[in-house]
């Protein structure tokens, strides 16, 4: 499974540490963990708010390792429980950890990050800044002045422009973040690169082509509760998936005419799981309406959120 490096004969890292990685919804946090890691562990999507809770990559080089929190977006709207709990959980990442990076999008300074920017400056950690999707200004000659009128806002421990998408600049990031961290020895074998339950990480990856396949067609608050998840001797993964969605309009919009947005839905998912845990997948969905779910604590935790 890809949960796992393929090189095995990385020697024992001198550093250890924890990054975490916090900022405003839709800025890149997601696809920046999963360039630096060079596989997928947290899911992506155009819709802010995508990430709903924590995920820890483990990145290993042959001198460091870092364990890197990617956050919920931090967002100033909580209006039902699950974004609250997002929101709770985005406002305290970066609890003991050695470095606190806040992303943005390299082109853009919202008020939304002014109020991250005045979250995570109150605390001691170093805090460092993260010009993601420089690949979208129009020249490369528009990046140095950018990071010189970002740095009278704070006295940043590094500025590091960097593209999630093209992974420009990303390893050395990687590297900066490796020497940054305090000495110490690996807290998880060289090859694993998660600590995120896969049973867990198989939900998001039907959760990720809900939101790719339906836009904003579907509402935010749209679930997958796996409710059979089992791995056989032969290799394969067998998946049973409840979509859990609020009212009978949004479960036709997710089945579609004669079954086919969800089969489309199914096809993508199971191709995603399958190239994720290197074995072939067995897929069964089904759309249930649970009204009010993202307003009740105990349906929030069935899904793995708030914990």
């Amino acid at each position: 499974m890809n949960f796992k490096r393929d090189d095995d004969s990385l020697s024992s890292p001198g550093h250890f540490g924890i990054v975490a990685l916090v900022g405003r919804p839709n800025v890149g946090k997601s696809s920046l963990l999963n360039q630096i890691l060079g596989s997928k562990i947290s899911i992506v999507s155009r819709r802010p708010q995508t990430t709903w809770r924590e995920i820890d990559g483990i990145y290993t080089d042959g001198e460091s390792q870092l364990v890197i929190i990617d956050s919920p977006g931090m967002h100033k709207r909580p209006e039902r429980l699950l974004s609250k709990v997002a929101n709770q959980s985005a406002r305290g990442a970066g609890s003991g950890a050695d470095v606190i990076c806040q992303v943005i999008d390299a082109r853009y300074w919202r008020a939304e990050d002014q109020d991250v920017l005045e979250h995570f400056s109150r605390r001691e950690t170093p805090l460092w800044l993260i010009l993601n999707k420089v690949d979208l200004f129009p020249s490369r000659d528009q990046v140095l002045p950018r990071i010189e009128t970002l740095r009278d806002k704070y006295s940043w421990g590094h500025i590091v422009p960097v593209s999630a998408r093209s992974g420009y600049n990303c390893n050395h990031l990687s590297g900066l973040l490796g020497t940054a961290v305090p000495e110490g020895k690996a807290a998880y074998p060289a090859e694993i690169l998660t600590n995120t339950s896969p049973r867990f990480l198989a939900a998001e990856l039907i959760r990720e082509q809900i939101f790719r396949q339906m836009g904003d067609e579907i509402p935010y608050c749209t679930g997958v509760v796996l409710t059979a998840f089992d791995e056989h001797p032969d290799g394969r993964m067998e998946i049973d998936a409840e979509i859990w969605c609020e009212t009978a309009g949004q479960k036709a919009a997710l089945i579609g005419a004669g079954g086919a947005r969800l089969k489309n839905i199914g096809t993508a998912a199971r191709r995603q799981i399958s190239l994720v845990f290197e074995r072939p997948v067995l897929l069964s969905q089904r759309v249930k309406i649970r009204k009010g779910w993202a307003g009740d604590r105990r349906s929030v935790s069935a899904l793995g959120y708030g914990e």
